[in-house]
């Protein structure tokens, strides 16, 4: 298995920016495939890999197509990872602690992260004699639930890094690159002030100024979550 020359299909600006940083840590040989956005959705080619037509897609070499993150990653990491070095350096950092930041990121923050990413484009996409409404009723779902609910998460998240460097230990794990993205369009977006959770907001900076991070921005084909372009 580890003999398979993996490929992946990234989408810009995408949650697919977190596998191709992984790809870029692990230091295999694989084939990278971009896509480019069309009037900020999917291009229609990436259905001809998986009905679904989304990304991040991981051709795997012998005619399987991998989709969504945590399970792409975990599928990197146990079939290339032969040292173990993303997999967690022992004690609390163990399988259970991977798994539940992973569905952490999808599943409790993803919904309020959701609530605010819908809104805020509809604010920009609404005829401008409405969009004070649609602003006022953003306003009102940030205050009363996706607000709280974000800072109640990363004050979770700042807590669980304590003096680790990382999420999983000395090293990222598979959850640091899955909540990578969370937090990226979080931070971009302007959805929570980061400041706020100085050990993640170290993290962030961390993960940020590694070399295998900083190649994926390079190879990659953009990776803007500020929303500048919603309208355009």
């Amino acid at each position: 298995m580890a003999d398979l020359r993996p490929t992946l299909h990234h989408l810009n600006d995408s949650q697919s920016q977190r596998i191709l940083w992984l790809l870029e840590e692990l230091e295999i040989p694989y084939d990278l495939k971009l896509h480019k956005r069309v009037k900020q959705r999917a291009p229609p080619e990436l259905k001809e890999t998986h009905p679904l037509g989304k990304a991040p897609q991981l051709e795997t070499g012998d005619g399987r197509v991998i989709v969504e993150s945590a399970v792409i990653a975990k599928y990197l990491i146990e079939t290339y990872d032969k040292t173990g070095k993303f997999k967690g350096d022992g004690n609390k950092n163990d399988w259970i602690r991977d798994d539940e930041l992973c569905n952490l990121a999808a599943a409790s923050i993803g919904p309020p992260m959701i609530v605010e990413v819908i809104m805020t484009a509809a604010v920009k996409l609404t005829p401008f004699f409405v969009r004070p409404l649609i602003s006022l009723v953003h306003k009102q779902l940030h205050q009363g639930y996706s607000g709280p609910e974000l800072d109640a998460f990363f004050k979770y998240l700042d807590d669980q890094l304590g003096d680790q460097d990382y999420f999983m230990g000395s090293a990222p794990g598979r959850a640091d690159f899955i909540l990578s993205f969370p937090v990226d369009t979080c931070t971009a977006a302007g959805f929570v002030e980061l400041k706020k959770y100085p050990r993640v907001e170290k993290w962030h900076a961390r993960c940020r100024e590694r070399p295998a991070w900083k190649s994926s921005l390079e190879k990659g084909n953009g990776y803007d979550l500020s929303f500048k372009n919603v309208g355009s």
